[in-house]
């Protein structure tokens, strides 16, 4: 794929489509024209519509938790919460909305272990998808190879939370105690501090 800085719309593609021939002469003293060759991408709009739907997922997966039944005006709120990120990712609204459904966890009753996997998830989906979105408009080409860095060590940490979080369900069931909701607490503020934090290679840097 091919993209030329400064160019924008319909007119750009009419450009890449005729090449050169399409090309005014470069005036003497005007800087040369960049061409920019890239893998393959996804449209930054894709990006934010999964990270709506996992934000609003997650919201709502919470909300469905054992207790209290949350209302339908609340949920409502709820709902606008999770899908917030999407709409304004380089606002604090990630923040707000883990804290929606932490503390939607912390009134309701033990949830199940399918539960806690599934927030699990759809958090940690969010928490990786939010740092992407916030770095890109609604014009922007996601590369793919942005989405796929560090997805190894990614699976890994899904895999031990997945873990944590199965043995958290199951000691709740089995009325182990209160402690297994602060140590849940302390994993997730943990998962959530790291993945917050900043890499020590940036992905828009390229590898040493």
């Amino acid at each position: 794929m091919s993209a030329r800085f400064g160019s924008e719309g319909f007119g750009a593609r009419v450009q890449d489509l005729l090449g050169p021939l399409g090309r005014a002469p470069r005036r003497r003293g005007e800087p040369a024209e960049v061409d920019v060759r890239t893998g393959r991408t996804v449209p930054a709009v894709t990006v934010r519509a999964a990270l709506a739907v996992a934000g609003v997922a997650a919201v709502v997966v919470a909300a469905t938790a054992p207790g209290r039944v949350v209302p339908v005006s609340l949920l409502g709120l709820m709902v606008l919460v999770g899908a917030a990120p999407a709409v304004a990712p380089r606002l604090p609204l990630t923040a707000l909305l883990l804290l929606v459904v932490g503390v939607r966890l912390l009134v309701a009753d033990p949830a199940p272990p399918l539960v806690l996997a599934a927030l699990v998830l759809l958090v940690h989906v969010v928490l990786r998808l939010a740092p992407v979105a916030a770095r890109t408009g609604w014009r922007t080409d996601v590369e793919v190879a942005v989405l796929r860095d560090d997805l190894p060590a990614a699976l890994a940490a899904q895999a031990g939370a997945q873990v944590l979080a199965l043995v958290a369900g199951l000691a709740s069931a089995a009325d182990a105690g209160t402690g297994w909701h602060v140590v849940g607490l302390v994993v997730v503020l943990g998962l959530a501090t790291l993945a917050i934090a900043p890499p020590a290679r940036p992905w828009w840097r390229a590898a040493p």
